[in-house]
């Protein structure tokens, strides 16, 4: 698949549809501190990718997931970072927000991969690079829109990673605080909060009568004509 670079600012949306639903919510304000997800509508998981470790720290509100660990400069390019799993059965047009924050030394560059099979295939979604400026702070409404990805839509195997990446073209990670490779850190902390996969409601459909069940509306509209026409006659 060919790889497709974008800037944040093509990757933050310009707007949601005022009628989405929650399909997952993971905002990290439980008490006590949790990985699990705050609201699902038929259940989603999280974990952790490679060898990243996990803690809570501020967040965008409360508190947010914090993560580091990394790989070595110039290793393990596409092996470390997090994965949200969700149940999307029932819904479309499903959209992925989150917010995201990044210590100085942390990677610049994060892709997004999905898979519909349960994680026995990736495939690569888009990347996107945090701006120097937002170097330890919240960039919130960060967005990429599944809408129009084949097999996302009503899929309980359906899921994603947010991956550490090399710079596009590169082999090596470049920093945050300002694009700098020898900057670059493993013990740099990248921080999430308000993951929140979005999506609407597939209306219900009436089910199908039998042919037999059309068989006995008709024989019964018939007996109704019948008695009818004879209460005329009479």
């Amino acid at each position: 698949m060919q790889l497709r670079s974008v800037a944040l600012a093509a990757f933050v949306a310009a707007s949601f549809s005022a009628h989405a639903d929650t399909v997952a919510l993971w905002d990290y304000s439980a008490t006590p501190t949790s990985t699990k997800h705050t609201q699902s509508a038929n259940g989603a998981s999280f974990a952790v990718i490679g060898g990243v470790t996990t803690s809570f720290a501020s967040g965008v509100a409360n508190q947010a997931l914090n993560t580091t660990t990394y790989a070595a400069q110039g290793a393990g390019n596409l092996t470390r970072g997090v994965e949200y799993d969700v149940d999307t059965s029932g819904y479309t047009n499903l959209v992925l927000t989150f917010a995201q924050r990044n210590s100085g030394t942390a990677s610049a560059w994060t892709t997004l991969q999905y898979t519909i099979d349960g994680g026995e295939t990736w495939n690569f979604a888009t990347t996107f690079q945090m701006p120097a400026a937002s170097s330890g702070s919240f960039l919130s409404g960060i967005t990429y829109d599944f809408s129009n990805t084949q097999g996302v839509n009503d899929n309980p195997l359906f899921g994603v990673q947010l991956l550490a990446s090399f710079a596009p073209g590169t082999s090596t990670y470049v920093a945050t605080s300002n694009g700098l490779a020898g900057t670059y850190g493993t013990s740099g902390t990248i921080r999430y909060d308000n993951v929140t996969f979005s999506g609407t409601a597939i209306p219900e459909t009436a089910p199908i009568p039998e042919p037999q069940t059309y068989a006995l509306m008709l024989a019964g509209l018939a007996a109704v004509g019948l008695l009818a026409r004879r209460r005329r006659v009479g």
